[in-house]
């Protein structure tokens, strides 16, 4: 490990400032904090698929994906400021001149070029009826738009990709011959185009539309015409038009997708792909290899390779006794989550009452070592109960706490607590239930808070996990206000900040001992307090503690409620309900909230990030801080963000810079930075000064070199000078390449 060697003088040095509102106390400059962001996406969900140069290009809930048809290697485009406007995608197609064109969830249509690079996006304001994008369907010059406020039509021209609005269309705006606003799917027939509603057919016909619903009035999911039969997926089974007349085919099954496969018409349902063979047979495709069994889109590849995708994963039809090789790409398995815990190198998240498909409730993931996976009751042997989790704490020994939650069921089904220890791979059950929320006081002891089911507060010893005492209405005479809990937190002196889910907050001061008789309560409530139902505690210091409620934040310093912080947060916030609030290694308070995310430094700076600054989503939903590594990592209802903040005016790197692997090897040829905190920039030299390969570098892009000089060739073997930069400061580091 080379630490880096300053030679330059460091001047004042500013970064670009991300945030939407930016306040201070009285008396304080504002300062600002740039986020450096890296998110971790679940992108399994593929909901449409096409076929792109040599790979495949996946519509999934977690952005646009490419897949190698061949080798399953898969690679991501997320959302980005000037590129793909929304990671919840739903559709996807190639136009006339060879743009792909992806239908977003609520962003219009983005349209990228084989480069890489995207034109504008289409939304409302260019004509399409809704943002909400289902289809897209070519055919010869033109594309018909399918969103959930009706049909657009525009032409594009194949040489110079010259983009025009045709026609838009709603049920109101056709009097009703568009059956239904809520359009699903295309299928062109000679001059005539059918089209799929919420509310069955309705057809295009010598630029007029007519109501078809006399062939169907169900719900159209899908539409495909092979020769001259066409053919109609619809919630309740399979339908197919031919000469005048309709008929039903195959299985009383819900059809997701229709494609014409090599053996057949091809069939998505819910229980898994089928094949209509010429003689009228349906058959299974098999189900082995596939994520799940829902099959949501299939695809006939150029190759005529088969694909499937389902909400768990890409799957390609090989035949044999596992017909399905899955393709999936990396990422968790699942958006959004309810609790966050960072320690020893890993990263928990407990889902709440969600269960990713594929998995069973109580998944817990993971994310270690560069990678994600997922703790299930099947993984763990039985030993993670299948039950809502919510409470989660990553233990100063390692060990993680797993609070199951909320039900008054008895017996066997009643959610318990769960505790692993993961280098031992060791599991028991402390002695509690229905646990929300957990946090480990000064002392080392952990302590649970329940909700109504159960008595209050639970202490535990960390390292066995024995039940110690328990804080009740009863044996505090009244000091917990309430048995129905949310959150607990603990300041430097020992206190217990107790969040109730409808009262407030209590403060337990046990004293340092477990005799009840001297304990003193402080309660926190009424004015000041947006509202009493509160979601989140955090302990800033002996004086200072931050509350988040359903009606926005609270400040409460030396025992007072803050009325001027609590009213400048909660003007920032635009009172929205906080989700949780977690302190950093510099005193500063970060408040999730539905609407984006606030950090309040010490200072009293109020700054607001979104979306826009590069989190995964608006809608943040659990927070942890990772005091090992100084990340911040906040678990969206679009992903999880990674977050490295970089206050201005400091220095990015210094003495405790430094590189790795190093000596680095083509075996592990990527040369990463690390003890770096903004942005950088810098070269690679050999040890005459040519330089061989120039790079910019931030704490979530940490890769600055291939071990490749700027020809694309590997260098030979030896010492290599990797110098930094950052304005008028330069540092020096060496890094050995070996064989």
């Amino acid at each position: 490990m080379t630490r880096a060697r300053p030679i330059a003088r460091l001047l004042p040095f500013a970064l670009a400032l991300s945030l939407g509102v930016a306040h201070a106390w009285p008396g304080s400059a504002a300062a600002s904090t740039r986020l450096f962001i890296l998110n971790h996406v679940a992108s399994n969900d593929v909901r449409g698929a096409t076929a792109w140069g040599g790979s495949l290009a996946l519509a999934t809930g977690g952005g646009l994906v490419f897949a190698d048809t061949s080798t399953g290697v898969t690679t991501k485009v997320l959302r980005a400021s000037g590129g793909l406007p929304s990671n919840n995608l739903l559709s996807i197609a190639t136009s006339p001149s060879g743009l792909l064109w992806i239908g977003t969830a609520d962003r219009g249509v983005a349209r990228m070029r084989p480069d890489g690079t995207f034109l504008r996006t289409l939304t409302s304001f260019d004509g399409l009826p809704s943002d909400r994008v289902q289809a897209i369907y070519r055919t010869g010059d033109t594309l018909w738009i399918a969103t959930s406020g009706g049909a657009a039509l525009f032409t594009e021209n194949a040489s110079t990709g010259q983009l025009a609005l045709r026609r838009s269309d709603s049920s109101a705006s056709t009097g009703g011959a568009l059956v239904s606003d809520d359009v699903t799917s295309f299928a062109a027939w000679n001059d005539t185009l059918w089209c799929g509603t919420n509310s069955g057919l309705s057809v295009f016909v010598s630029g007029v539309w007519i109501s078809r619903t006399s062939v169907t009035s169900a719900r159209v999911q899908a539409l495909l015409l092979d020769r001259d039969s066409l053919w109609i997926g619809t919630k309740t089974g399979l339908r197919v038009y031919a000469g005048g007349t309709i008929s039903s085919r195959g299985l009383s099954v819900e059809t997701l997708a229709l494609e014409v496969l090599p053996w057949g018409i091809g069939r998505g349902t819910p229980l898994g792909p089928t094949v209509l063979e010429p003689d009228g047979t349906e058959s299974s495709l098999g189900l082995g290899g596939l994520p799940i069994a829902r099959t949501q889109s299939l695809l006939t590849s150029p190759t005529s390779r088969v694909f499937a995708a389902t909400p768990s994963g890409l799957a390609r039809y090989d035949g044999g006794t596992t017909p399905w090789t899955e393709i999936r790409s990396a990422g968790p398995a699942a958006n959004g989550g309810a609790r966050v815990s960072a320690r020893k190198g890993n990263v928990w998240i407990s889902l709440g009452n969600a269960a990713p498909p594929g998995f069973s409730t109580g998944t817990i993931l993971r994310y270690a070592g560069g990678a994600w996976s997922a703790v299930t009751g099947g993984s763990s042997g039985g030993n993670l109960q299948s039950a809502s989790a919510f409470g989660l704490l990553a233990a100063s020994d390692g060990k993680l706490w797993i609070g199951h939650c909320c039900s008054g069921t008895t017996g066997s089904l009643r959610p318990r607590t769960d505790r692993w220890d993961p280098a031992a791979d060791v599991w028991d059950l402390p002695a509690a239930y229905n646990l929300f929320a957990f946090a480990q006081a000064p002392s080392g002891r952990v302590h649970g808070v329940g909700v109504e089911y159960e008595n209050g507060v639970y202490v535990f010893d960390a390292a066995g996990g024995v039940l110690l005492d328990s804080l009740t209405l009863d044996n505090t005479n009244g000091g917990l206000t309430r048995n129905n809990l949310r959150d607990i937190d603990f300041d430097g002196s020992g206190r217990a900040w107790i969040a109730t889910a409808d009262n407030g907050v209590d403060r337990w001061n046990g004293g340092g001992t477990d005799d009840h008789a001297d304990d003193v309560w402080a309660h926190f409530g009424g004015a000041g307090f947006p509202s009493l139902l509160t979601t989140s505690v955090a302990a800033v210091s002996t004086s200072e503690a931050w509350v988040g409620t359903r009606g926005g934040a609270v400040r409460i310093v030396n025992d007072v409620v803050d009325f001027a912080a609590t009213s400048r947060v909660n003007s920032a916030i635009k009172s929205a309900a906080v989700n949780d609030v977690e302190v950093d290694g510099d005193g500063a308070v970060w408040i999730a909230t539905a609407i984006g995310l606030a950090r309040v430094a010490s200072s009293g700076t109020i700054e607001f990030f979104t979306s826009d600054a590069g989190l995964a989503a608006d809608d943040v939903q659990a927070l942890d801080w990772d005091s090992e590594r100084g990340i911040l990592w906040a678990v969206t209802a679009g992903g999880v963000s990674e977050i490295h903040p970089s206050p201005s005016g400091t220095a990015s790197f210094g003495e405790g810079s430094y590189l790795y692997p190093n000596p680095a090897t083509p075996a592990s040829p990527i040369v990463r930075l690390g003890g770096i905190s903004g942005e950088i920039e810098g070269e690679i030299r050999d040890l005459a000064g040519n330089t061989l390969h120039a790079f910019k570098a931030n704490p979530a892009d940490s890769a600055i070199w291939d071990l490749r000089d700027d020809r694309g060739l590997v260098v030979a073997p030896g010492i290599y000078l990797v110098v930094l930069r950052q304005g008028d400061l330069t540092s020096v580091l060496h890094v050995a390449v070996t064989r």
